[in-house]
């Protein structure tokens, strides 16, 4: 027996690094989604199914009914399938609330983010919103959208979870890194064309990691007759001299809250990270999801690499 010191293609570890990401939500790709997901751009299909049949005969990655992924149980394509049908179903009841959410005073644009985004959901899954507002009244449309949820919802976020708004005069994600960059080329954007078209565009920067996935269509392209009728007769009611200092007290009541509830778990960088708490910017990720997956995704391709680089072989 002895070691054979091998080295990774480009093509290799951007196949790795794309099944390295899906790994940590336990979420297999066929060959197609792959291929999408590399950050080589106009690469074939072919090149991609040939690397991936490589991998697959030195053991370092898996298959199971035309899905791909890091070693793991081959029941994680059985659950992937069962998601996908829940996401279906799902889907029908984020257009509803979606329309909702984009009836609020001062909404401008509505997207799907989280889990939905990517077509499969858990059992207990949320719906998560991308939310983006007319500028100087980010927080005064928060606050009106979590009083309907309290109220109306009992405080439920199942279906109603607001948990990133930007306004139109910040619309690019200043965090560029993978995560972002996957959760921005994933978004399916529900209401509000224009701007949709306008985040993209302020967020071109996602074709770095994903240079192979083109932005989805907004469902709804035009504003309703409920949205005219909120622009028109709701709106005007915060155009006045109090409402600038509405809007900063609804953001600094909702820092306020948020640093009695989490300050102590964080570090002054990671708090500002999970609550960012900008006049243009409201982020909420209390499990600061990002940070998170950003180690375990660097573990998941470190680990991949070290093993195709040094193999075992008889000798």
């Amino acid at each position: 027996m002895k070691e054979q010191s091998t080295t990774t293609s480009p093509i290799e570890s951007a196949v790795l690094k794309v099944l390295a990401y899906y790994h940590i939500f336990h979420h297999p790709l066929t060959a197609k989604e792959v291929r999408d997901r590399v950050d080589i751009s106009d690469i074939s299909q072919g090149a991609v199914d040939e690397t991936l049949s490589g991998l697959l005969s030195t053991g370092i990655i898996s298959e199971h009914s035309g899905y791909y992924f890091l070693p793991d149980s081959e029941t994680i394509v059985e659950r992937r399938l069962n998601g996908e049908s829940r996401a279906q179903k799902l889907l029908g009841t984020a257009h509803r609330m979606s329309g909702i959410i984009y009836w609020f005073p001062f909404v401008q644009a509505v997207f799907i983010s989280g889990s939905l985004s990517k077509g499969t959901v858990a059992e207990d899954a949320d719906i998560d919103y991308f939310i983006i507002t007319k500028k100087n009244k980010l927080w005064i449309a928060r606050t009106l959208l979590v009083i309907f949820k309290r109220v109306f919802l009992l405080g439920s976020k199942k279906y109603f979870c607001v948990n990133y708004f930007v306004d139109e005069d910040h619309l690019e994600i200043p965090d560029k890194n993978i995560f972002t960059a996957t959760e921005v080329s994933t978004l399916i954007p529900m209401r509000g064309k224009e701007l949709w078209t306008k985040f993209i565009e302020q967020n071109s920067w996602y074709k770095q990691f994903y240079p192979n996935i083109e932005p989805g269509e907004v469902a709804h392209p035009k504003p309703r007759l409920s949205k005219r009728f909120s622009k028109a007769l709701l709106e005007p009611l915060f155009f006045h001299s109090l409402a600038e200092k509405l809007d900063k007290y609804c953001m600094k009541r909702t820092y306020a809250r948020w640093t009695n509830m989490y300050e102590e778990r964080y570090s002054d960088k990671e708090f500002e990270l999970a609550f960012r708490t900008h006049r243009g910017t409201s982020k909420n990720h209390d499990k600061n999801y990002q940070k998170r997956v950003l180690r375990a995704v660097e573990e998941n391709l470190d680990k991949a690499i070290r093993q195709i680089k040094t193999e075992t072989v008889n000798g």
